[in-house]
């Protein structure tokens, strides 16, 4: 049997990680045209929460490093990757995603971080290349919010 993550109610990290997405979006519609894109693949605006593993993300001082999922926000979708956002850095390159937690979690990926860059109230916009399918992860608890 396959455990997937519960929703959960919207937080307070989660009413800043949507004002954060906005002012991206409004970033990405304003520099339009005014950028070289080395993208192979059009990318489409992709507004969900999704659960990664495998994250390695610094714990706060004092307290012992969590292997829980963690929830980010996406921002765009492609064929060869994702783009996202998680209030904090996440330090792995190699990370599992199940890009659907909330809908069932029928779509798993192994992916690669091949960008980050800290953008505003402690959020970092990241960028993940997608390196394959991937299996459920079984028996692993909801991804936490840090709200």
């Amino acid at each position: 049997m396959k455990s997937t993550p519960t929703p959960t109610l919207p937080t307070e990290n989660q009413r800043d990680a949507a004002q954060v997405l906005e002012m991206l979006s409004r970033w990405d519609d304003k520099m339009q045209g005014h950028q070289t894109q080395k993208r192979e693949r059009q990318r489409s605006k992709y507004s969900a929460r999704m659960a990664v593993y495998n994250h390695d993300v610094k714990p706060p001082h004092g307290q012992a490093p969590d292997d829980a999922p963690i929830t980010v926000w996406a921002r765009n979708v492609s064929a060869l990757g994702v783009g996202f956002i998680y209030r904090g850095r996440i330090r792995s390159k190699r990370i599992v995603m199940c890009l659907d937690p909330e809908t069932g979690g029928s779509t798993w990926m192994r992916a690669e971080i091949v960008r980050a860059r800290q953008v505003h109230n402690d959020f970092w916009d990241y960028g993940a290349k997608f390196l394959g399918r991937a299996n459920p992860v079984v028996g692993q608890q909801a991804p936490r919010d840090n709200g």
